[in-house]
């Protein structure tokens, strides 16, 4: 074993980082070290970026997750350390690759392993979409307008 030599300063700063977490100090900077390479790393490998059957372009699809990955993990870190679930904040982001699928809609973030024990809301974008697909307008804006008019003009007893 080697000892590092730190100032007086950070020293305290790990111990109170340590206390309040209530692990060893060795833990904390075992923690520390792992982000730190974490953020070297390029991201998740494809074989851990799930793509949508639906996704034409999937170089593109995985670059765009790359790119947003380490934003949704930093909200994902800041959700447990208000909740104080000190397991998921010691992952690593190269750990979080493997497991972090979204952040839900209530601001919960989900792992790959609770697919199947949580069920996402419906989409209303989509629901907009499959309205189109059984129509002939494809123009919302059209839709609208006539949807109003029409709101109106029985609200108003006018048919004209």
């Amino acid at each position: 074993m080697v000892n590092l030599i730190v100032n007086d300063a950070l020293a305290d700063k790990i111990r109170t980082i340590a206390q309040n977490e209530n692990r060893p100090v060795e833990a904390v900077l075992q923690t520390m070290v792992e982000r730190y390479e974490s953020t070297l790393s390029t991201g998740p490998a494809d074989k851990d970026i799930e793509v949508p059957p639906d996704v034409q372009d999937k170089a593109a699809y995985r670059a765009a997750v790359r790119e947003m990955r380490p934003k949704l993990y930093e909200i994902a870190r800041e959700y447990w350390r208000t909740v104080g679930d000190h397991q998921r904040l010691a992952m690593t982001d190269t750990e979080l690759h493997k497991e972090f699928w979204l952040i839900d809609h209530e601001g919960i973030p989900r792992f790959k392993s609770e697919k199947d024990q949580f069920e996402l809301p419906s989409d209303p974008l989509e629901s907009l979409i499959g309205l189109f697909d059984d129509s002939d307008i494809s123009d919302a804006s059209v839709t609208v307008r006539e949807t109003m008019a029409e709101h109106y003009r029985k609200k108003h007893d006018r048919f004209d």
